[in-house]
């Protein structure tokens, strides 16, 4: 498979579970420096295919953005998370956005009437509560619990029982001994 947006688009949108997988295998193996790259189109692709799919592809669409997070923050780990810190020419500001797109399409399917992207959700949203803690983003982590406990207030089960998944996978993170947040 090619690593393009157009070829990621296309197995994606099949909603075939061998292209699907395929795609998410290629973007699984590729450098973080390219998964950044890939990261503004792709991540355009997924919020398509969120805003459009059925409840297959809207999973994808999760998972795919899920495995597209560049991480390029772990790559900082033991120094200063600073723009000299991140690998070639990338920036703090835009693994900011990167999280903070990630985040706001976590939360909407944390609330999607299928399960399957629910749980795809509360999986991926770990990654983004690792890394506030990882970069001692003490603001950003508290946001999301935050925003999670709104969240659970608001809804009922069946959603109440993948956003309590959510917060916990979260909170986990906020309430390390060693954590930013004790």
């Amino acid at each position: 498979m090619e690593r393009t947006p157009t070829a990621f688009s296309e197995a994606l949108w099949s909603g075939d579970t061998d292209h699907v997988n395929r795609a998410l295998d290629e973007v699984h193996e590729m450098e973080l420096e390219d998964q950044a790259e890939l990261f503004d189109e792709g991540f355009e692709i997924c919020r398509e295919l969120y805003a459009d799919g059925d409840g297959y592809q809207r999973q994808a669409a999760i998972r795919f953005a899920a495995e597209l997070y560049p991480k390029l923050t772990f790559r900082t780990v033991g120094s200063e998370f600073t723009d000299d810190a991140l690998p070639g020419t990338h920036t703090t500001d835009e693994t900011a956005s990167h999280r903070q797109r990630l985040r706001e399409l976590y939360l909407d399917a944390l609330t999607d009437n299928d399960g399957r992207v629910r749980r795809a959700a509360a999986k991926a949203i770990k990654d983004l509560a690792l890394t506030a803690e990882i970069i001692e983003a003490e603001n950003e982590l508290q946001r999301l619990v935050e925003e999670l406990e709104s969240l659970k207030a608001s809804h009922t089960d069946p959603e109440r029982k993948h956003i309590q998944q959510a917060y916990e996978n979260v909170t986990f993170h906020a309430n390390k001994p060693f954590s930013v947040l004790r």
